[in-house]
């Protein structure tokens, strides 16, 4: 009997594991999920945004088996034997949780994004267009909403050239004509990009970014000379990167109406709507119910904020947020108290 008390210990014991660290990896995924929605409900309302880090998950585990045995020996048969199993099992979660704060943290917020990042997003996957979006906001002059960088501007920003290009620039990628890399240059690594080909879709690229033809075009920043031969970028912050998607929550009109979310409108006066800049590419709808098609959700004054489940283009300019976010926020840790939560 003891023998089978202690398998089974060990059954349930690899279950357990097995069952815990799927359950603390989901809820891990949609708890940061949710923090990031959050912050972003939080930014298009003139509102801080919070960031908490989970440093470590643990767990206890505790378990207890008891057995006994009876027999009741009778002059005439027959006689009766009993035993008795008796099982418990007891698990005691902590996450520890650390706020990224202080000066170091707000640093890299607020710092432009290094080319050498951009580089890396573009070759590991991501459309050209969806990361020159949220990364860019100004390719060789040519503006991609700069004042959505910051609080929610009250007039529109310019934003349609910039479209029309980053368009044509994955259309190149997608026929193999653009690609970006690192070019050696007077024994130094310099990102660029190259652009073979002398179709009209490239000549138009070239000629919108007053280039000449060249076999490639390094990416520089901001302080680096003009030329007919290079690509100046100016890249946001990863905040400034936070308040461009902000702008793409719905808010409701009565809250628009009553000065708790800025209105921004066109030169003529009249509403300018966010889904001109972001429509195909990042909505987060609000209702006063929890819809079933949510895929993230957070609720924020009374109403639900949402990704619906069915706007793939929407969660992957989410996932690629998130990743761009532990890109720039996890260069070192400043100091900053620990926060540690039993989970009962």
């Amino acid at each position: 009997m003891l023998v089978v008390l202690l398998s089974g210990c060990a059954f349930r014991s690899q279950h357990v594991l097995r069952q815990t660290s799927l359950g603390f990896n989901k809820a891990l995924q949609h708890t940061l999920g949710e923090q990031m929605l959050l912050n972003l409900v939080r930014l298009r309302y003139g509102e801080s945004p919070v960031f908490l880090e989970v440093t470590s998950i643990s767990s206890q585990y505790s378990y207890s088996g008891t057995i006994s045995g009876k027999a009741d020996i009778k002059e005439v048969s027959p006689d009766s034997y009993g035993v008795n199993l008796g099982f418990t099992f007891a698990e005691k979660p902590t996450f520890t949780l650390i706020p990224l704060q202080g000066e170091k943290f707000a640093r890299r917020l607020l710092s432009p994004i290094p080319i050498d990042h951009l580089i890396l997003l573009l070759n590991s996957g991501w459309r050209v267009d969806r990361v020159l979006r949220l990364c860019v906001q100004s390719l060789n002059g040519i503006p991609n909403a700069p004042t959505a960088s910051g609080p929610t501007p009250e007039e529109a920003p310019q934003f349609e050239e910039f479209l029309e290009l980053v368009y044509k620039l994955e259309a190149l990628r997608k026929n193999g004509k653009l690609r970006f890399a690192y070019v050696k240059k007077e024994n130094q690594a310099i990102p660029a990009l190259i652009l073979s080909g002398q179709g009209s879709l490239e000549k138009e690229v070239r000629e919108m970014l007053g280039l000449i033809d060249a076999p490639y075009y390094p990416l520089v920043g901001l302080e680096a000379p003009k030329g007919p031969s290079v690509i100046q970028l100016e890249t946001r912050s990863l905040i400034g990167v936070l308040f461009y998607l902000s702008h793409g929550i719905e808010i409701p009109v009565k809250d628009l109406e009553n000065g708790k979310a800025i209105i921004t409108r066109d030169q003529d006066g009249r509403y300018f709507s966010w889904q001109r800049l972001l429509g195909d590419l990042f909505n987060i709808h609000q209702n006063e119910q929890l819809p079933s098609e949510a895929n993230i959700a957070v609720k924020y004054r009374g109403r639900w904020y949402y990704i619906s489940d069915q706007d793939t283009s929407t969660k992957s300019t989410f996932i690629l947020l998130q990743q761009l976010f532990a890109l720039e926020a996890s260069k070192g840790k400043g100091m900053s108290p620990l926060l540690t939560l039993p989970v009962n």
